[in-house]
């Protein structure tokens, strides 16, 4: 017998205790004194959506009630108890009634620690009650997750559960009243995710939670952007905040010194506010698809930054102050430019400002239903006297926008790697028709990269930054294995590419004289 199956009991169980419950079973085959011990450690994981159960509520309703039982019966000590439930339109009496069993059982068996996840089956919210005994367990119940309920005045009664730390409420139906009340009522919860489809919520205020850490807040919203959920930010505990579809209001000079991650999507209200506001502690800052970015000039002051996203229509004018030695920056533009130098001024402005971050710069134009023929001889854009080092140039766009994407581009970066990857296009894109492109872009760049061939003597531009041009070349990534990180980059000829052009990914690497650098 081994070492460890001599330990007694008590040993054991707490060796089970940092286990997951699939874990925690799988120890029984290891020798007779494991066999039933993983029945008794202080804390259970039932979830209905383990594999085991697809399809098998009655067995899954038993075996909780099988269990519960047995730690009762043998007075057995459950400390933690992590139940995960669905109620059927259909049939729910059932599993109704046994939770009215439980609940009150997991009260006098002295659980310290229940978290409870509870969903309405099938997928409409409105088809059953949130059921009443959940918050009979108010002393014990630290985390709930509610999923496709309405909730209506009963749902109040989540306020009787002081000791909530985390609440998350999956597509359920609520208006602000009901909301306020429970949020004041649960004034110790440092996680709350809210996430549906048109939830309901107008306006979410957050005085009340002093110890909120994380929040996030995504809404589908069918509806126009004055129907967005009004969000104010005040608690100094945050540390996390994930925005969806919301506008969120900032305090001036608001305090977020334990704010580590900061992420906006579809927020349209104003965010001038972030200028006035210190974040000492923010490591990744992402904005995406923020019209309140159209008007303002932000400046973020954030010392310890790691990591800058931004995505969006339009070049927004941000800056960032920071002592950070090594961060990243990766910028996603749609190219909506008329064909003026103003986009490029304004990207310029936006690449200078972060010039201490190695930048990834993505431009895009969706390349359906556009000329598939490369023009020369278009309008290009001002040179610029100071262009910025970029790692990575991504230009994904028709044919007939090359010249001037490239042209302008190179007007005011220089790139150590250019790439022509889709992003999230690849799903709905023909690959065939996109390899087409990608063989006609990789030629031109070819022309120009490797062939020196700017097509026109008088293309001030080109013959700019060939000039700082000292190396250029073609490379292939090989697979190697089975994971990404084990592929590797080679140097190779046009025609090993044109050979290979479904198996492998390729990149133009360029090196540039040093002195150009601003």
């Amino acid at each position: 017998m081994d070492k460890i199956s001599e330990l007694p009991k008590e040993i054991l169980q707490i060796i089970l205790y940092f286990l997951s419950q699939k874990e925690a079973v799988r120890t029984s085959v290891l020798s007779k004194s494991w066999r039933t011990i993983w029945r008794t450690r202080p804390n259970l994981d039932l979830d209905f959506s383990d594999p085991t159960f697809i399809d098998r509520t009655r067995e899954f309703l038993s075996v909780v009630d099988n269990t519960l039982q047995l730690y009762r019966d043998q007075t057995l000590r459950l400390e933690e108890f992590r139940l995960s439930i669905p109620l059927h339109c259909r049939g729910h009496r059932k599993s109704v009634s046994l939770l009215v069993k439980w609940i009150p059982l997991l009260t006098s068996m002295g659980v310290k620690e229940f978290r409870l996840s509870i969903r309405s089956v099938p997928h409409n919210p409105g088809c059953l009650d949130l059921p009443s005994v959940v918050f009979e367990a108010a002393e014990s119940l630290k985390h709930l997750r509610v999923e496709r309920f309405v909730f209506d005045e009963k749902a109040e009664k989540i306020a009787l559960c002081k000791h909530l730390r985390s609440l998350h409420l999956v597509d359920v139906s609520v208006d602000d009243r009901i909301f306020q009340t429970i949020i004041a009522g649960c004034p110790l919860i440092e996680t709350l995710c809210i996430d549906g489809t048109n939830i309901g919520l107008r306006t979410i205020k957050m005085s009340d939670l002093r110890n909120l850490k994380d929040f996030t807040f995504t809404e589908l919203v069918f509806s126009g952007g004055d129907q967005l959920c009004s969000i104010e930010i005040y608690p100094s505990s945050l540390e996390t905040i994930k925005i969806s579809a919301g506008n969120i209001r900032f305090r001036r000079g608001a305090d977020f010194r334990n704010l580590k991650n900061l992420y906006m999507c579809g927020v349209k209200s104003s965010l001038d506010n972030l200028s006035f506001s210190k974040f000492p502690s923010l490591k990744r800052l992402t904005l995406s698809d923020c019209d309140g970015l159209k008007e303002s000039r932000i400046f973020i002051d954030a010392p310890n930054i790691l990591y800058f996203e931004y995505e969006g229509d339009f070049v927004p004018s941000i800056s960032i102050a920071t002592n950070s030695r090594e961060w990243k920056s990766e910028i996603h533009l749609q190219y909506t430019n008329d064909g003026s130098s103003l986009w490029f001024l304004k990207l310029s402005e936006l690449l200078k400002s972060l010039s201490q971050s190695k930048i990834s710069l993505s431009i895009y134009k969706h390349p359906y239903y556009e000329d598939d023929v490369i023009q020369e001889n278009v309008n290009r854009p001002a040179v610029h006297d100071k262009p910025v080092l970029v790692e990575t140039l991504n230009l994904v766009c028709p044919l007939s926008h090359f010249p001037t994407l490239v042209n302008g581009a190179f007007s005011i970066c220089r790139p150590r790697n250019i790439v022509n990857r889709l992003k999230g296009w690849e799903v709905d894109y023909d690959a065939y028709i996109w390899r087409g492109r990608e063989v006609k872009f990789v030629g031109y760049m070819w022309k120009i990269l490797m062939e020196r061939e700017s097509g026109n003597e008088d293309d001030e531009p080109s013959r700019l930054f060939l000039r700082d041009l000292e190396e250029a070349s073609l490379e292939i990534k090989r697979k190697r294995g089975n994971y990404q990180d084990e592929d590797e980059w080679h140097r190779a000829p046009l025609s090993e590419y044109l050979l290979n052009i479904e198996k492998n990914n390729c990149r133009f690497v360029l090196k540039w004289r040093e002195t150009i650098y601003s």
